[in-house]
Parts: C-alpha cells; sequence; structure tokens
C-alpha cells in the first residue's frame, strides 16, 4: 500500500483515546515506549500465530511480536487487538468480561472500559485498512507523544543520515496541538522542516483530505518544526503559507 502523505491525529485525553488516518500499525508499535508482551487478536488473520482453544481467538506472542510488526495488516481489513500478560489470563476471564472483549473488537468503541482486569492490558487498537481510519485506548495516552517523534522522524530519516530527538518542550507542544485535532502534511515537508495544520476535530477521512486541501492551496496560518542541521536542534515557529 502506498504511504500517506499526510498524518491525522486527535487525542481524546478525556475517553484516553487517540484517533488517527495515515499512523500505520507499524509505526505505534515502534514508536510507544514498551511494546505489548503479548496480543489477542479481535479481528484479522495472522500468518503465523498461537490459539486459545478458551476464548477460540488467536494470539501474538512475545517471541513473534517483532515478526509481526513486519506483516502487511492492511490486507486484513479490519484489525483489532487487545494486549495481555500472559496465558494465564486466559483462565481468568469471566463470561462478562469475554462479551465486553469481543464486543470492543467488534465496534469503535468499549462496552464499558477499555481495559479488563483479567487481561492486565494498557491498549485496545482497532484499524480498517491499517492506517486510514485508527482509534486506539492507551491507559497513559501521554505516552503518544512517543508514537508522534517516531512518525516525525521515521518520514524524514528517509531523507537524512541522523536526526536528533525532538526535545521535550516541542513535544509536548505538539500534544496539546493534536488535542484539538491537526495533521502533519509531509507533502509539503522537506528534509529538515515538518508542516503542521490546526485543521480541528475530523471524523472522516474524507473530511480530512478535504480540509487538507483548503489548507494547502489557501493562505492559512500554520506550524512548522524545523531540524538545524548544523546544531542539531530543533526549533518550532507559526507562520502563515
Amino acid at each position: 500500500m502506498k504511504r500517506k502523505d499526510f498524518c491525522y491525529i486527535k487525542i481524546d485525553e478525556t475517553n484516553n483515546y487517540i484517533f488517527s488516518s495515515g499512523m500505520e500499525f507499524k509505526d505505534f508499535m515502534n514508536g510507544i515506549s514498551e511494546k505489548p508482551k503479548n496480543l489477542l487478536i479481535l479481528q484479522g488473520y495472522p500468518d503465523s500465530c498461537k490459539r486459545s482453544e478458551k476464548l477460540f481467538l488467536d494470539y501474538i506472542a512475545t517471541e513473534q511480536i517483532e515478526d509481526f510488526i513486519k506483516e502487511d495488516v492492511y490486507g486484513y481489513g479490519d484489525f483489532s487487538w487487545v494486549d495481555f500478560k500472559d496465558t494465564t489470563c486466559f483462565e481468568k476471564i469471566s463470561k462478562q468480561e469475554i462479551a465486553e472483549i469481543l464486543y470492543a473488537g467488534h465496534f469503535w468503541e468499549p462496552m464499558s472500559k477499555f481495559t479488563f482486569n483479567s487481561l492486565n492490558n494498557k491498549y485496545l487498537y482497532k484499524a480498517h485498512d491499517d492506517d486510514w481510519i485508527v482509534k486506539v485506548y492507551v491507559a497513559d495516552i501521554k505516552e503518544y507523544k512517543k508514537v508522534i517523534e517516531y512518525k516525525i522522524l521515521f518520514e524524514l530519516k528517509g531523507r537524512k543520515k541522523y536526526i536528533a530527538p525532538i526535545p521535550d518542550e516541542i513535544l509536548n507542544k505538539l500534544y496539546d496541538l493534536f488535542k484539538k485535532g491537526a495533521v502533519i502534511d509531509f507533502e509539503q515537508s522537506s528534509d529538515t522542516s515538518v508542516t503542521i495544520y490546526p485543521i480541528g476535530n475530523l471524523k472522516y477521512v474524507d473530511d480530512i483530505h478535504s480540509k487538507l486541501d483548503n489548507y494547502r492551496n489557501k493562505e492559512y496560518s500554520c506550524l512548522h518544526i524545523n531540524y538545524i542541521t548544523r546544531k542539531k536542534t530543533w526549533e518550532m515557529r507559526k507562520k502563515s503559507k
């Protein structure tokens, strides 16, 4: 699949989830500070996995995680999972929790809460066509700042050999911006600068495309984070296009 030339992010701190378009599964997994130990697959068809006969669901074990990140999850269509500590968790799951876990995997929100006592999970992940639309619930939602950093650095590293980490001061400002809804426009970026438009809270990808096109073609203010190669430092500034 062709990578998107933008990444839209809307962070909902009240309900502990992030809605995005353009953030691939591997971006999320490589960006978070600590990868999940195991993944219980609620929707999707992994090439290599194990099977829980108690739950009649597939799961990705710890030793399979790294290979699974490289898998083409776009081909699944709908893809959802919840992490869990180890397989002993399966023996603790009640019928009510099974019902809630299956509900969460099928719909775009949990029945009541996205964490399950038996699984001791930190994440609930739901996507369609990999990065087309993604909704991920995160126990420590500010951990997503590292995912944002990873995405930006990954896109730019294809153009440069080395890029220094983005400082916390800038990441914190970006995080606050994404709470209102914003898009990183990689098409309008260079090997040393990333353009970000504050396009607001949008729920449909077509609306994101439409509003992004308006920002690209008209005189809207935008945010730039620039990498100063000589100093190996970052700066942030606002300006009119």
